[in-house]
């Protein structure tokens, strides 16, 4: 520690916050420096005008001035705990006038630490005037103890969860040797920050119930703001260290100054500036006449505050433009600065980042560079994705090219994890992301912080199961509550679906649901606290239509359908339920199929190197710019992926019963696109002979793998009752017919044969729907820890999907001159694109990895981290499972040929 000036030599400036061991300058960054960086991030971050101060402010009834000088007051104590001589004792630092080590180990964290020495030292630090208490608000401390553990959690928990003391003790960790006194020097150091930023702190408000119910909403986007500013005010490339001591008026203009150059180069200088939505023409090129949906999206009056819309209309209407559409008309009015388009699969978030390419610069001014970021688990294997943040920029003086060089720079920092993808102006991604924030992981407030000002758009809702329904009505109420907005899509949704999703909206904004009463399809509905109005919408003529059903009751039947279609010329597509099925099909098709290489293979249990790989020759032979000639003959055996993730269309369909829903799904992909004169559409549908009357071994008995995924019979029978008496899938004119018949049935209808299953089924959805209300944080708590139990520990299970089974994560090995290596090699990602996923109990049947590759698998483990939580997996090894690039993992002992 060095000082021009001797008298600023306070304590605290021999207390350090940060240290690199082996540095040739500065050895350390004062603890008091690092705390004003932060807040000089948290200041810069609250300006006045920014639509989140602006929030804070509304909601907590406190000017923006004041609320600005409040919260970065707080947040310059986030780590009050590194006063201790515990935690000085691990930078292990020897220079003359710094904080002399005790010997004392180190075991509990500083923010634990911060929580500790508050506790104790804040009322103290009041009645001594450290704290500059407001002029005659003298409400005894008893009265103030909950209120201000709720203010001050967010602050100390900003390394991602909660923290509370427990039972520690304040001198086992801070110590008093007579010539320092750690609670000392942080009592020096909290006056004269104080003193500096004049804090007000708002004790009438502390002692309101209903204004700290609001608070504690508010939290968990004020805990978010809090990490993202320690995060960037750690940033050494733009706070160096710095040992000299000095006023901390001296030194915090320069904390100010660096905070703006960081939050520049990361992007959150200031949001995009959004544009009035100005009709089609603005974002394309060629004239395009909007869809009826469109259209309404277009001029449908917005309500005041926070608002939900449904979009439900059938495939083909224009769905995503439609909710871009009223996205665009949210950001210009106020009620929003970005977007986060949620989607159910990595696949379907991959084509989402595609298809929007630059259509979200058209949201905002051309001055703005709003960040594109996407969010997944395998997001780096998308390659346009890491082209747009890993591209160079070529060096030039070139104010554009500059420019594209600072948003390259901002998007890098986004996209740096998943965690800060949420952040980005417009993120991409996967539901989970989103629903991640609602459950106890780790910095799941950074993910809140992100959404918070977003207008959040979610595809495919009716694919939720309870689970995810039960978190995605807690994220949607959470939601209104922080003055967001949402935009459901969805092409079938029942009823009862379509309420609780609306109810859970208005319980977030605090107001009674109303009940739905349209029949009407398709259908806009939107939801605000003043009003709900279900909105009929008109029907495009070019996507109205009629699917004939056609029964087949055998797979050989089956089989000969698809080989008539590939003798008439044609394309045809057989969706399968369970992935042995499919691989039993394929076989068979490729033996008598006069071209096998025309067959191909499509499900979810390859390694992502040989799934990738397919995925593209299935666009390549059946997406929309396939050629007629390409098209002759091909066959695909599939599973669900096909259906939830592809562009691709079909001349045929052959699929084994489902749900309703799923039928109508995957009836969308047959015939989906114009290709000139072609039969009438037909889906041929394998299923159980139909019985009035079944047992309970109606579809087990021929369809086993049918029943184990969909255990609940009743479901089958209903979809397979309500097709024949339609006899065809007409959309949208039957939509609500076919949907109803089978989710709105009464139980008085179902055959008593499948009373068991039925009650098992409900049963599951109670459980599922129990189980994502116990994972699930209580938002509405606030971000605190209540009581013994502590929803963050590290050992507990949870995800944001509930199977019947949980998966595994297995990595493919070969062996290369008796060298242990990936399945893949040569490749920047090779441990991902190795990788499969599979059922717990499917990942049991691999044989072990041998000893004798002990060494060798940790080898690999330390080149790749990630490798740490897979299973390895060598198929050479294994004397009764195989892998195959065209068959996928197999369980036999013979891989199928």
């Amino acid at each position: 520690m060095m000082a021009d000036d001797p008298s600023v030599a306070l304590l605290y400036h021999r207390y350090a916050g940060k240290a690199l061991p082996g540095a040739h300058r500065e050895k350390c960054h004062l603890l008091a420096w690092h705390s004003l960086d932060v807040a000089a991030v948290g200041w810069q971050l609250l300006a006045p005008e920014r639509p989140l101060m602006t929030q804070l402010a509304a909601r907590l009834g406190i000017e923006p001035e004041p609320l600005r000088r409040l919260l970065a007051f707080l947040l310059g104590l986030h780590d009050l705990g590194k006063f201790s001589r515990a935690f000085q004792e691990v930078l292990k630092l020897t220079l003359d006038d710094m904080a002399p080590p005790q010997g004392r180990p180190y075991q509990q964290r500083h923010d634990r630490l911060g929580v500790l020495l508050w506790d104790e030292c804040w009322n103290i630090w009041r009645k001594e005037g450290v704290l500059r208490w407001p002029d005659g608000a003298q409400a005894p401390a008893r009265k103030l103890l909950v209120p201000m553990d709720s203010l001050m959690a967010p602050f100390f928990g900003h390394h991602g969860r909660p923290v509370a003391t427990g039972q520690l003790t304040l001198s086992d960790f801070f110590v008093d040797d007579g010539e320092l006194d750690d609670a000392t020097a942080a009592r020096d150091f909290v006056a004269d920050w104080a003193a500096l930023i004049e804090p007000c702190w708002p004790v009438d408000k502390l002692l309101d119930e209903a204004w700290l119910a609001r608070f504690k909403t508010l939290s968990w986007t004020i805990a978010g703001w809090a990490t993202l500013s320690d995060w960037l005010g750690s940033h050494r490339d733009y706070f160096p260290y710095c040992q000299q001591a000095m006023a901390l008026a001296d030194y915090w203009p320069r904390a100010l100054e660096q905070a703006g150059v960081v939050l520049k180069a990361t992007g959150f200088a200031q949001p995009p500036e959004p544009i009035p939505y100005a009709g089609l023409a603005q974002w394309f090129a060629d004239r395009v006449t909007p869809t009826p949906l469109q259209q309404k999206a277009a001029d449908l009056p917005l309500q005041a505050g926070p608002q939900l819309f449904i979009l439900e209309d059938v495939t083909g209407a224009g769905k995503t433009e439609a909710a871009c559409i009223l996205a665009q008309r949210l950001l210009a009015d106020g009620h929003g600065e970005g977007l986060y388009f949620a989607l159910p699969t990595m696949a379907t978030s991959n084509a989402m980042y595609t298809r929007l390419g630059d259509l979200h610069h058209r949201f905002y001014s051309s001055v703005s560079r709003p960040s594109l970021v996407l969010a997944h688990g395998a997001r780096e294997l998308n390659e346009a994705f890491e082209r747009s943040v890993m591209a160079e920029q070529r060096e030039s003086d070139d104010y554009a090219t500059m420019d594209v060089s600072a948003s390259t720079q901002c998007s890098r920092w986004l996209a740096d994890s998943n965690k800060k993808a949420l952040l980005a102006d417009v993120g991409v991604g996967t539901i989970d992301q989103a629903l991640m924030g609602g459950l106890p992981f780790r910095h799941q407030s950074l993910r809140l912080l992100g959404l918070a000002r977003k207008v959040l758009i979610i595809d495919e809702v009716h694919a939720f199961d309870h689970y995810m329904q039960t978190l995605l009505h807690q994220l949607l109420a959470h939601h209104a509550r922080q003055g967001g907005s949402a935009i459901l899509l969805t092409a079938t949704l029942p009823r009862a679906m379509r309420e609780a999703l609306t109810g859970a909206w208005r319980h977030g904004l605090g107001v009674d649901a109303s009940p739905l009463e349209a029949h009407d399809y398709p259908l806009l509905t939107h939801c605000g606290a003043r009003a709900t109005h279900e909105v009929p919408v008109e029907t495009r003529s070019e996507v109205a239509r009629s699917v004939a059903i056609d029964w087949l009751e055998s797979e050989e039947e089956a089989i000969e359908r698809v080989l008539a279609a590939v003798e008439a010329g044609e394309c045809i597509v057989w969706v399968r339920n369970t992935v042995d099925d499919a691989i039993r099909a394929f076989q068979q098709l490729r033996e008598r199929h006069p071209d096998p290489e025309r067959c191909l293979l499509f499900h979810a249990r390859f390694a992502m190197v040989d799934r990738q790989r397919i995925e593209s020759e299935v666009i390549r032979r059946f997406g929309k710019g396939s050629m007629s000639s390409l098209r002759r003959g091909q066959v695909i055996v599939t599973t669900q992926v096909f259906q939830e993730s592809l562009d691709c269309d079909a001349d045929r369909m052959v699929s084994d019963i489902a749900p309703i829903d799923l039928l109508i799904q995957r009836a969308g992909r047959l015939q989906r696109h114009q290709r000139g004169e072609r039969l009438a559409p037909v889906l041929q549908v394998l299923a159980p002979a139909w019985r009035d009357t079944p047992g309970a071994d109606w579809l087990s008995q021929a369809h086993r793998g049918t029943q184990a995924v969909y255990k609940d019979t009743s479901l089958i029978w209903l979809t397979q009752r309500v097709l024949r008496q339609r006899g065809a899938i007409t959309m949208p004119d039957e939509a609500r017919t076919l949907i109803e018949g089978v989710y709105a049935a009464s139980t008085d209808d179902l055959p008593e044969a499948f009373d068991q299953a039925h009650f098992e089924r409900t049963g599951m959805d109670k459980y599922a729907a129990s189980m994502a209300t116990h994972n699930a944080l209580n938002l509405e708590d606030g971000y605190q820890l209540n009581g013994d139990f502590d929803p963050w520990q590290e050992e507990r299970e949870m995800g944001t999907r509930l199977g019947d089974e949980q998966s595994v994560e297995v990595v493919l090995l070969k062996r290369r001159d008796d060298a242990l290596g990936l399945w893949v090699d040569d490749h920047r990602h090779a441990d991902r694109l190795s990788r499969c996923r599979l059922r717990a109990s499917q990942a049991r049947k691999l044989a072990p990895l041998p000893e004798r590759h002990a060494e060798q698998w940790e080898a690999l483990q330390q080149r790749h981290r990630g490798l740490r939580f897979v299973q390895p997996w060598l198929p050479e090894a294994d004397g009764t499972c195989g892998y195959d690039e065209q068959w996928g993992v197999s369980f036999e002992k013979e891989n199928p040929r």
